[in-house]
C-alpha cells in the first residue's frame, strides 16, 4: 500500500516590487524556511530533501538570479546547516512549484523519505520577459515574436477571451466587464490578505478605464510581476499526526506537458496545429486536472474551494471552466452572481490571487498552496470560507506547456 502524505506547515513572505537588488533573496528563502520548520517544530536536521524551484533564464537584468539560481536547494541546505540533506532543483517556469511539490510527494509516497521540504523564490524582472540570446535557444523563436511583430503574453491572453466570446456568441465588451469583476473579485481578498502585495479594492469602472494593454485586456486585469519566497513541510502522514492535529492530506499532485496538437497558441509559436490534427482548445490545461482528479479519486462537484494561476483575468475564467467541465455559461454566472467570494457556492482566489500578488513566477503556486492550508484548517482569518470545506485544488502553468494540479483534503 503507498504510503499516504501531508502538508504540516507552509509560510509565505509578503509579495514585494520585483527587480530589487535588496533584501538578499537567499536570506528571504531561508528565513522563511526556517519559518515554516519552526511552525512544525521541526529541525534541519529532520528533513530528508530540499526541493527546491529554479531558474537559468538569461534575463538582461542584474535584479535578475542565474547561474546561481541553478542550486537553490544547495545553498539553502548550506545556509540552515544540512546534514546531507538530498537535494533537487526544478524548473518549470510558472508551473515550478506545483512540479516540486510533485516531486516531493513522489518521494515520500515511493517510501524513499519521510520529510521534504518544497521552497521557491524569485525576483522576477521588470515589465515583459524578455529572454537574451543565448545560442542554446536556435532552436526557438522564443525572442522573434518580441522583435518582429511585438507579440508578448496579453497578446495570446487577449487572442483566448476573444475566442471564448466569439464561441459563446457574446460581445468582446461581455468578456471585457467579466474579466473586470473577476479583478474587482479577487482585490477585496488581496486587501484582507497581509502578503499581498497589492491591498486596494478596485471598482469595474476603475478596471474599465485603465489603459488597453492588448483588447480586451485592460492594464489592471493583468498581474504585475513580484518578488517573494515561500516554504511547505511535507511528511508521510504517520508523522503528520505525530506533528499536527490538523493534518492537510496531498490527495493528488499531477504534472503534464505540451501536446504538440493543442491549437492555442504559445508565445514561442507563430501558428498551432490546426484542422484533423488539432484537439479541444486548452487540452492542456484539462488533462492535468483529470489526472488530478483520478488520483484522488474524485469528481469536479467535489471541489470545496480553488487556488488557480491568474496571470490575467481571463486566465481564472478559464480555469473554472476547465476544472469544472461544464458548459461555459455556468462559469459567467458563477461569476456575475458573486459565487466565488468567501460566502458562494465555489470560493476561488481568496488569497487575492496572482492578481493581488503580482508574479515571482518560479514560486508562485507556494502562494496558492499556503492559501488552501490556512482555508482547510479554518486559519484564513476574515478571508475563511464560510462553507465547509474538505477538499482544495490547486493549479499551474508555465511557459512551453508546463502545467500542474494539486489536490488537498482534510484529513482530521
Amino acid at each position: 500500500m503507498m504510503t499516504e502524505t501531508a502538508i504540516v506547515s507552509a509560510a509565505i513572505t509578503e509579495w514585494t516590487a520585483s527587480g530589487e537588488p535588496t533584501p538578499s533573496l537567499m536570506d528571504r528563502l531561508a528565513g522563511v524556511t526556517v519559518e515554516a520548520l519552526r511552525r512544525a517544530k521541526l529541525r534541519p536536521r529532520d528533513v530528508d530533501a530540499i526541493i527546491a524551484t529554479t531558474t537559468a533564464l538569461p534575463f538582461d537584468n542584474p535584479s535578475y538570479i542565474t547561474i546561481s539560481a541553478q542550486h537553490f536547494a544547495h545553498r539553502l541546505a548550506s545556509k540552515i546547516g544540512s546534514r546531507g540533506i538530498k537535494c533537487i532543483n526544478v524548473c518549470g517556469a510558472c508551473a515550478s512549484t506545483a512540479i516540486a511539490f510533485a516531486t516531493a510527494d513522489a518521494m515520500i509516497k515511493s517510501g524513499y523519505i519521510k520529510t521534504a521540504l518544497v521552497v521557491g523564490a524569485d525576483n522576477s524582472p521588470r515589465g515583459f520577459y524578455y529572454q537574451a540570446p543565448s545560442v542554446l535557444d536556435a532552436d526557438l523563436a522564443t525572442g522573434y515574436p518580441h522583435k518582429a511583430v511585438g507579440i508578448t503574453n496579453p497578446s495570446y491572453w487577449a487572442m483566448w477571451a476573444r475566442r471564448r466570446a466569439y464561441e459563446m456568441g457574446k460581445s468582446v465588451q461581455d468578456i471585457k466587464e467579466l474579466m473586470a469583476l473577476v479583478k474587482v473579485l479577487h482585490s477585496e481578498y488581496g486587501a484582507r490578505n497581509p502578503y499581498a502585495r497589492y491591498k486596494k479594492v478596485f471598482t469595474v469602472e476603475e478596471v474599465l478605464k485603465s489603459p488597453v494593454v492588448c483588447d480586451p485586456l485592460h492594464l489592471y486585469m493583468i498581474a504585475a510581476t513580484s518578488s517573494g519566497a515561500g516554504a511547505v513541510v511535507v511528511t508521510e502522514m504517520e508523522m503528520a499526526k505525530k506533528i499536527t492535529d490538523k493534518p492537510v492530506k496531498i490527495a493528488a499532485s499531477a504534472i503534464g506537458g505540451p501536446l504538440s496538437t493543442e491549437p492555442s497558441p504559445r508565445l514561442v509559436h507563430f501558428a498551432t496545429a490546426g484542422g484533423a490534427r488539432a484537439t479541444k482548445p486548452f487540452a492542456e490545461w484539462r488533462r492535468v486536472i483529470e489526472e488530478a482528479y483520478k488520483q484522488a479519486g474524485i469528481k469536479a462537484e467535489d471541489v470545496d474551494i480553488m487556488e488557480v494561476h491568474d496571470t490575467n483575468c481571463f486566465n481564472t475564467i478559464n480555469w473554472i471552466d476547465q476544472a469544472m467541465g461544464w458548459e461555459r455559461e455556468e462559469t459567467d454566472k458563477l461569476i456575475r452572481r458573486g459565487e466565488i467570494r468567501h460566502n458562494g457556492r465555489l470560493p476561488v482566489n481568496l488569497s487575492g490571487g496572482t492578481a493581488s500578488f503580482g508574479e515571482a513566477v518560479q514560486c508562485q503556486a507556494l502562494m496558492m498552496i499556503h492559501e488552501l492550508f490556512l482555508q482547510l484548517r479554518g486559519e484564513a482569518g476574515e478571508r475563511q470560507a464560510t462553507k465547509k470545506l474538505k477538499i482544495g485544488l490547486c493549479t499551474a502553468y508555465g511557459a512551453y506547456g508546463s502545467y500542474g494540479a494539486i489536490i488537498v483534503e482534510r484529513a482530521w
